[in-house]
């Protein structure tokens, strides 16, 4: 049975923002969820990491109930209302970042802002900072079409499409997004020294179209497991982005490792609890 979480509103800078506190222990487990998506779509796998340590899923500005964002929404800003959400719930020792799609840029910047608070990272199908030079040539038409019709989406969509946000702040997040490229990289290669970093990536659909398109994806998430050396990449039966529905047993399972290894500072490897590097070979 899950555990209930409990609501706080924590006022940082202009923003005020929501943050839902599961459970007790260390380290603590924070959630930076998708662009477009909330701290409601982790509540279930935030109650069952629960069972083990603190876990915090918060809405960033302007997702769920807190306020609309007053800046650009550029990675640097809303690591700082993390910074400042974590010091409004009173989290001093370092915590273990769950970053999914956009959040695990977000997730990046805080630790390349504040690497003495980071004990570990979990990237769940993450977005690239270099992700715009490399992906659009393996576009299909319907990729192609589906991504010029983002904008007008969150413009003439209802506001529950959009998890609550107000539509210029989430169309400032997205552009400001657009706009980043390689060297926008907080973290250099082997950046998170020896912190235990799970990659998890989605499994290839079944079309020789988004085949390459899926190869391309796992070029950039093995980059991103080259972040640490102490990591694990491993690749979902599920080929959806939101992995968090798509396969969420697995998510629980990487987070709870990299619990378990920040806690007893296991320097020397991964993978104790049963997770196996990459467990179908898709590498080439």
């Amino acid at each position: 049975m899950g555990m209930a979480g409990v609501t706080k509103m924590i006022e940082v800078g202009r923003h005020r923002i929501e943050a839902i506190v599961y459970g007790s222990g260390t380290p603590t487990v924070v959630i930076e969820s998708s662009f477009g998506g909330s701290a409601a779509e982790w509540q279930a796998i935030a109650e069952r990491i629960a069972e083990e340590t603190t876990v915090i899923a918060y809405n960033r500005a302007p997702y769920g109930a807190s306020s609309r964002a007053t800046d650009r929404r550029s990675a640097g800003e809303i690591a700082a209302d993390l910074d400042g959400v974590l010091s409004g719930l009173g989290i001093v020792d370092p915590v273990i970042l769950i970053g999914h799609s956009m959040g695990g840029v977000y997730a990046r910047a805080f630790a390349a802002r504040h690497m003495d608070r980071v004990a570990g990272m979990v990237l769940v199908d993450s977005s690239h900072e270099g992700q715009w030079a490399v992906l659009p040539a393996h576009y299909s038409v319907k990729n192609r079409v589906l991504a010029s019709l983002l904008i007008p989406q969150v413009i003439f969509g209802r506001k529950k499409s959009r998890a609550g946000a107000d539509r210029w702040s989430i169309i400032r997040e997205y552009l400001t997004f657009k706009r980043l490229t390689a060297a926008d990289l907080p973290l250099a290669p082997e950046g998170l020294g020896e912190r235990p970093l799970a990659v998890l990536t989605r499994g290839p659909e079944d079309s020789a179209d988004s085949d390459r398109l899926w190869q391309a994806w796992y070029g950039l998430q093995r980059e991103l497991a080259g972040l640490s050396r102490n990591s694990r990449h491993l690749i979902s039966d599920s080929p959806q982005h939101y992995l968090n529905e798509g396969d969420p047993d697995l998510i629980v399972a990487a987070v709870i490792d990299v619990v378990r290894c920040a806690r007893d500072d296991d320097r020397t490897g991964m993978g104790e609890g049963g997770l196996v590097l990459e467990p179908r070979d898709r590498s080439e």
